[in-house]
């Protein structure tokens, strides 16, 4: 049996898809749909049947929620949930994810929807999507951990 004998000095103080705080939350199940699964932390949409969610594409146009992390994952995919996995997805309270440029609290929240990134303004031609009653609860400098709050 492996011994620990390293140590972070400093743990982190988030990780994407980690629930941020003891609001109450709202969680729904969904399963995944897709073979590449759903990342911990990334908008989903609906998926092809009922029960099913998926990380956003290009012709999506609503966001169900945002995949919420989970310990009890299959350790062959840590950070995600895999394929055909139950998946856990918050669509009100507030949750970690990542910004991918500077981000100022209050803003409005919007999703590239070809592969689900966050960011605070439109970019055009469809390739976002805004998520309804939305915030940014957090600010960020540049690209980071932010909190959303979603509700």
């Amino acid at each position: 049996m492996a011994i620990q004998t390293t140590y972070a000095e400093n743990i982190s103080a988030a990780k994407a898809g980690m629930i941020a705080n003891t609001e109450p939350a709202t969680t729904i199940s969904r399963t995944a749909q897709d073979a590449a699964g759903v990342d911990f932390g990334l908008a989903v949409v609906q998926g092809t049947n009922d029960g099913d969610c998926r990380i956003s594409a290009t012709s999506d146009t609503a966001i169900l929620g945002i995949a919420v992390r989970q310990v009890s994952v299959n350790p062959s995919t840590p950070n995600k949930f895999a394929q055909y996995e139950s998946v856990a997805v918050m669509t009100k309270g507030v949750i970690w994810v990542n910004a991918t440029k500077a981000v100022a609290a209050g803003d409005d929240v919007w999703v590239t929807v070809n592969g689900a990134t966050f960011n605070d303004t439109d970019a055009g031609s469809g390739a976002s999507v805004q998520i309804a009653n939305a915030r940014w609860d957090t600010s960020t400098t540049a690209a980071g951990l932010a909190k959303v709050r979603l509700g």
